[in-house]
């Protein structure tokens, strides 16, 4: 079983990043889904360990100076494919038909993504969509959350979860 702790949306709360993490562990992964770069590079120097897949949001400007995560990660895990992206490319605001359009056009098993700011854990078919809603306790709608998935090659269960 592979372990996956999933943020997006910190805007700036690295305490509340960094706290989560400690308490998480022990991770196999940490998926960030964008608006939160420069938090994540500053949690990759001070847990080198903690393995990273990351994607830019439409707030990291920082980003577009030069780290290094990309608009959109496709990656395979446990014979799952899975899409990485922020969301504001697709939409999602609007709703979630452009991305899952996207999702199958790759051939996907499951999206991940954020920029709503609200969590979505949801199943339509055979494309899950998952959105940890929002790490920041400013921006968040009513408590800050975030997502653990647990990825065998049987299944990918998922849980939104809330910090206290």
């Amino acid at each position: 079983m592979v372990r996956i702790g999933v943020v997006s949306d910190i805007h700036g709360d690295y305490q509340t990043l960094a706290a989560l993490v400690r308490r998480l562990q022990p991770l196999d992964l940490l998926i960030h889904a964008g608006d939160g770069a420069t938090e994540i590079e500053r949690l990759s120097r001070y847990f080198p360990a903690v393995l990273l897949r990351a994607v830019i949001g439409n707030c990291d400007f920082p980003a577009f100076l030069g780290l290094p995560y990309p608009k959109e990660i496709f990656f395979s895990l446990a014979g799952w494919k899975i899409f990485l992206t922020h969301g504001h490319l697709y939409g999602v605001k609007a709703d979630l038909e452009r991305i899952r359009a996207q999702g199958r056009r790759l051939g996907a098993d499951l999206i991940i993504f954020g920029h709503t700011h609200l969590p979505v854990y949801e199943k339509e078919g055979d494309i899950m969509l998952f959105n940890p809603g929002s790490l920041s306790t400013v921006r968040c709608y009513k408590q800050p959350s975030y997502g653990l998935l647990e990825v065998t090659p049987q299944s990918i269960n998922g849980q939104i979860l809330y910090v206290e």
